[in-house]
């Protein structure tokens, strides 16, 4: 494992695999880059992946909580796509790939996302499931105006977690969940509001790409990807059976072998 000190923060990066070509993994809000560690044990004949802790998590510098979430995270990360590279991203990672597929086409080859939560698609898809997201949201917001954080990351974790209660999760699991919140927060113009432009660009990404999701994940994701791939030239859908919002972790094997294949997309 290495630090880097480039862009605007210094970002942790762990670095997996001895593989030819180099990919770039971002993880899922309130996590960090050793999330992937099973993924990329599956694929490190193949790739050389480096995976950052997102400003905030993990090692890496707290977020400022000044100027634009997405912004300065974009700006963190950019200095690390400095060759192309095969992009690996999860929930709040998936939708930061897809901005770096918009921002520097030509460095990307390949987008393997499970779960972007570019939760802006279901607006004109399922007004519905859009409602219920924002309602959801609501929630978290009012419980950390409230002073409650831990409210917000309980009611956040029941619906994105990996299944198990609030009170099952390790101590410190608890605890970086309530600091975290409120990027969560943040990141909502972005994610259900679109702030930045992504829905109307989609069809400009013209790569393979691969968007997973989970077979039991709230049924905004199913929405959700199915408008991200009407929308991309070269996007394919797979539904990983048995597996949530969590499926990078909980179902490694799975999601490796889907990369792979889009990987063989992209030679």
């Amino acid at each position: 494992m290495t630090i880097h000190r480039t862009g605007a923060q210094a970002l942790y990066a762990r670095h997996y695999g001895t593989g030819p070509r180099k990919a770039l993994a971002l993880h899922c809000s309130l996590a960090h880059s050793g999330a992937w560690r099973g993924v990329a044990d599956r694929l490190s004949d193949t790739l050389s992946i480096t995976a950052l802790d997102l400003p905030g998590h993990g090692q890496s510098p707290a977020w400022s909580g000044d100027g634009d979430l997405v912004l300065e995270t974009l700006e963190a990360v950019l200095p690390f796509v400095t060759e192309p590279v095969d992009l690996i991203g999860h929930s709040f990672g998936g939708v930061l790939s897809l901005l770096i597929a918009l921002e520097r086409p030509e460095m990307v080859r390949s987008l393997s996302l499970f779960e972007p939560v570019l939760m802006a698609v279901s607006r004109e898809e399922d007004h519905e499931e859009h409602k219920w997201n924002q309602a959801l949201m609501d929630k978290i917001d009012a419980n950390i105006a409230a002073g409650e954080p831990d409210k917000g990351a309980r009611a956040f974790l029941r619906v994105w977690g990996d299944g198990r209660p609030w009170d099952k999760l390790p101590d410190d699991l608890r605890e970086s969940a309530t600091r975290l919140i409120p990027f969560i927060s943040a990141s909502q113009p972005m994610l259900a509001d679109d702030a930045a432009g992504i829905i109307p660009r989609l069809g400009s990404i013209d790569i393979p790409c691969v968007l997973m999701r989970g077979e039991t994940s709230p049924d905004l994701m199913r929405v959700v990807q199915n408008g991200l791939a009407a929308k991309m030239p070269r996007a394919r859908r797979v539904c990983i059976a048995g597996a949530g919002h969590m499926g990078p972790i909980t179902h490694p094997a799975e999601v490796a072998a889907e990369i792979r294949k889009t990987l063989s997309e992209a030679e």
